[in-house]
Formats: structure tokens, C-alpha cells, sequence
């Protein structure tokens, strides 16, 4: 449900990206390794996750790092176990594209001994990109292959998949890419991260979550992250973006098909500014901003701890995540579910800066 947001995020970085690019040598193609067998789903046992400081891990999905992104990774390294940064995409063409965007960002990352799980997302979350790899086994084969080599290349841990918007007709043959690409993986002791939509029950109410088979994709993967935001999204009338009784629902179902040692509840740092029914994606630092220029009487939303205002008028309507808001997001976590593994930030980059004292104080000391 949040692509949206990465929508308008990657918008954002693209302009950045090419311009970077343009500067340096011109990387080449990629392409797949050489097909072969989709291994068996006993080829090797499962790895085990690195273990973390404290029973409780936080990871975070970093679509670009800058000097400021770089210095707050750094600096709250010791509350962070991982890191997915957002360099690799499904082509339309089915290869995967894409490369290190910032050699001294993994390097930082690495030496803070975080583990290193890039993200690889459809381009444009583009179901038919996914589909027509995953209905036919030879360019499913090619695909697993390809995400090895990628993987191997670069040393990673392992690898995220956060394939989006899928139809429920995919259900089956998402679920038979999964199953081979954690036991190759695995094969090689590297680690399968698989990001999903959020939802309350087997089928969820559109066809990316349909296409999902938690209890399937779950057994195989290391890391079972949930986007549990974007109740209300950029395409929505305005309101929580996280409600907590819907956190609560999406959880409790969530352990009642997953193991909950690797569940991770997605938690965002990021707001909407709405008019009507199109929301703009904001940073903490614009809505605090916005508030501040228009003189704004900031309210805190029950439902769901977030803080929200209006200006202009009435025009616009926004609602953004703050330290107050993780509170009571890590108070569900521990009142109500506290066997599972952690929490998955979305995004690092512009949040409050407060959220990292929360975390270490309210998280990290759950179990110190």
C-alpha cells in the first residue's frame, strides 16, 4: 500500500540519480546469470539472522543517502540491525537494474556491523513486469539466478523483495518464485527478506495482498516485513495513516500464519498533505515546516497517536509521524505482541530526530 509514497519519492531521487550517473562511467548491462534448476525447497536448511545486541531488531529502507542520511545512520547505529537500501529494480525488460548508489553509505553501514539487505522493487510497481517472470519457470529460473549473482557479487547478506500490486491470479506463482529464491539463497547462507501489503484476514480487500500467501512466503523467508501504513495514502481522503487497532488486526493475523521471530511490523516516519483526495508525501521536517508557516493549532489524532492540522482555510489537511507517535506504536508492540522480531522504518531521511531516543529508550530497553 505504500507505494505511493516510494512513488513520489523516487521521483524525487531520479533527477539526483541521473546526474550522478551522468557523471561517471556508464555501468554495464546487467543480465542474468545462465538458467539453471530452481533448487528444492530441502537444498539447504534455513540461516539463522545474525542475532542482534537485543531480542527486539529495528531494520530501515533507505531510498537514497546523502551526507545527512549517512550521519544519522552512523550516529544510531547501535539501535539499527539492518539496513535495505533501495538501488535495485525489476526492468521492464526483466533484468534487474540498478547499482551501489553510495559506496561510502555501505561502507558506513558495514562498519557499524549492520547487515546489508538491498531492496529490489518493481519498477513502477508494475504487476505485468513480475508476472511475466514468475508464470513462466525458465525466466523464473533466470530471475532467482540473476538475484544470487547480485547478491554473491556484492556480499550482501542476502536480499529484500518488495514486489507490489500484484492480482490475485499470482497468488501460486509468487509464492513458487519465493520458495526458490530462499533456497538458493540459502544455499549459499544468505539471507530472504520478503516485504508484503498489509492486511486483517486470509484474502485482504485488493489483489496485492491476495497475491500473498502469508503462511507460504513466510515459512521460507528470514524476515517478514509489513508495510502497516497507508490506511490513508496519497490516493485516499485524508486521516491516520496508521491506525493502531488496524496495526493490532494486521499483527494478530500476522502470528497466526507466520512465526512470529520473523515478523517485523512496518512503522512510518513520514506524513500526507492532503487536498480532497490527492495526498503529497511529506518529510517530518516539511509538516513541521508547514505548521510553523501557516501558524497552525497541531492536534494529536487518537486513533492513531499521529499529529495533524489544517491550514489555508481548511484546504489542506495533513498528517505526519513523529517521537509521540513511535511511543505508542512500540507500546502496541509490547503490550500486545511482543514475541515478534522487531519494527521496519520507513524511510530513513528527513524523520524526527527524537524517533531515535524513542527507539533506543522505549525499544532496546524492552529487553535490556
Amino acid at each position: 500500500m505504500h507505494q505511493y509514497t516510494r512513488v513520489v519519492n523516487l521521483m524525487l531521487f531520479a533527477a539526483l540519480i541521473a546526474l550522478v550517473a551522468a557523471c561517471a562511467p556508464a555501468p554495464s548491462s546487467p543480465s542474468p546469470s545462465a538458467p539453471s534448476p530452481t533448487p528444492t525447497m530441502n537444498s539447504a536448511p534455513l540461516p539463522t539472522p545474525t542475532p542482534a545486541s537485543s531480542s527486539y531488531q529495528a531494520t530501515i529502507w533507505v531510498p537514497y543517502m546523502g551526507f545527512l542520511e549517512q550521519k544519522t545512520l552512523t550516529e544510531n547505529a547501535d539501535v539499527l540491525t539492518e539496513v535495505n537500501f533501495f538501488w535495485y529494480e525489476l526492468g521492464a525488460d526483466g533484468l534487474i537494474r540498478g547499482a551501489v548508489q553510495s559506496p561510502q553509505g555501505l561502507q558506513a553501514a558495514r562498519d557499524a556491523g549492520l547487515r546489508i539487505l538491498p531492496s529490489i522493487l518493481n519498477g513502477d510497481f508494475d504487476r505485468d513486469r513480475v508476472a511475466a517472470i514468475i508464470h513462466d519457470p525458465a525466466r523464473r529460473d533466470e530471475h532467482v539466478a540473476a538475484i544470487v549473482q547480485l547478491v554473491m557479487e556484492n556480499n550482501y547478506d542476502g536480499i529484500d523483495i518488495d514486489y507490489e500490486s500484484l492480482h490475485a491470479e499470482d497468488r501460486d506463482a509468487f509464492t513458487a518464485f519465493i520458495e526458490a529464491l530462499a533456497a538458493a539463497l540459502h544455499k549459499e547462507g544468505k539471507l530472504l527478506s520478503t516485504t508484503v501489503h498489509p492486511k486483517t484476514g486470509g484474502g485482504g480487500t485488493w489483489g496485492g495482498p491476495q497475491a500473498q500467501d502469508w503462511a507460504r512466503l513466510g515459512a521460507v523467508s528470514d524476515e517478514f516485513k509489513i508495510m502497516i501504513y497507508d490506511y490513508h495514502h496519497g490516493a485516499s481522503e485524508a486521516g491516520p495513516i496508521a491506525p493502531l487497532d488496524w496495526a493490532d488486526a494486521v499483527l494478530t493475523y500476522a502470528e497466526s500464519q507466520v512465526e512470529p521471530g520473523k515478523i517485523f511490523m512496518g512503522v512510518p516516519f513520514y506524513g500526507y498533505d492532503w487536498v480532497g483526495s490527492t495526498g503529497e508525501s511529506l518529510e517530518w521536517r516539511q509538516a513541521v515546516k508547514r505548521a510553523r508557516i501557516y501558524s497552525a493549532d497541531v492536534q494529536r489524532d487518537a486513533s492513531s497517536g499521529e499529529a495533524w492540522f489544517t491550514y489555508d482555510d481548511g484546504r489542506h489537511t495533513v498528517f505526519f509521524n513523529d517521537a509521540e507517535t513511535l511511543r505508542g506504536r512500540l507500546a502496541l508492540l509490547r503490550d500486545r505482541h511482543p514475541d515478534i522480531a522487531g519494527v521496519s522504518i520507513w524511510r530513513l531521511g528527513g524523520e524526527d530526530p527524537a524517533n531515535w531516543d524513542m527507539i533506543r529508550d522505549k525499544l532496546k530497553a524492552l529487553t535490556g
